[in-house]
């Protein structure tokens, strides 16, 4: 007696596990694939049916803008890299460096009395307008601090941009990133199905 005679003999027996392993398989499929289709309502009167995401994108937009201003980036988050970027330092660099390149335009090295002070001529040059720049560099960082953080709209920006991406656009980020888990629900979904068929074997063969 072969392997398949015994499962030709009982195939109710058989037939339950694959069945359950194509129902759980189908079902989750099924699931993923209304998460993002249909993208257009369709159905009769009242009831219609549409994907989870492109019927919930704006609030979806709205909740994931929301959340990443509040955990991951806010407007005190832009501000705070923007003054690590040492821009007071960048620009005296560049200031000192078109001070030195005015001052030697000039060719004071070829004037007798002033090429002797030309170093001196250039570094007290440097220092008067770098204190001056360095005034004004600081008023402008902080009156930019309080604008950025005053009026710069993070979340809007976002949900903004969020809602601006077409349907497809977002089954393909998604599916993108999550491509590997979303096949592991779907085998998941095969294997409990398998399970639930072979204990509806078991209790079919002990009320028998």
């Amino acid at each position: 007696v072969t392997i398949i005679d015994l499962l030709i003999e009982n195939w109710r027996y058989a037939i339950l596990p694959v069945l359950g392993m194509l129902i759980g398989w189908g079902t989750n499929w099924l699931a993923l694939k209304m998460l993002f289709k249909p993208r257009k309502p369709f159905g009769v009167g009242r009831y219609k049916i549409q994907g989870l995401i492109p019927s919930r994108r704006n609030d979806l937009s709205g909740t994931i803008a929301k959340t990443i201003s509040d955990e991951l980036l806010s407007s005190e988050d832009l501000v705070k890299a923007m003054n690590e970027l040492d821009i007071k330092g960048i620009a005296l660099s560049q200031v000192n460096s078109i001070v030195e390149k005015k001052i030697e335009s000039l060719d004071l090295k070829n004037s007798p009395p002033l090429g002797m002070l030309h170093d001196t001529i250039v570094s007290t040059a440097q220092s008067i307008v770098s204190s001056q720049v360095e005034d004004s560099i600081d008023d402008f960082l902080e009156n930019m601090g309080d604008h950025v953080s005053g009026n710069l709209d993070i979340v809007r920006l976002m949900e903004e941009k969020l809602s601006s991406l077409d349907d497809e656009r977002i089954e393909e980020i998604v599916t993108e990133v999550s491509k590997k888990e979303l096949k592991h629900i779907e085998r998941l979904g095969a294997v409990l199905g398998f399970i639930i068929g072979c204990l509806q074997v078991l209790l079919l063969w002990l009320t028998e």
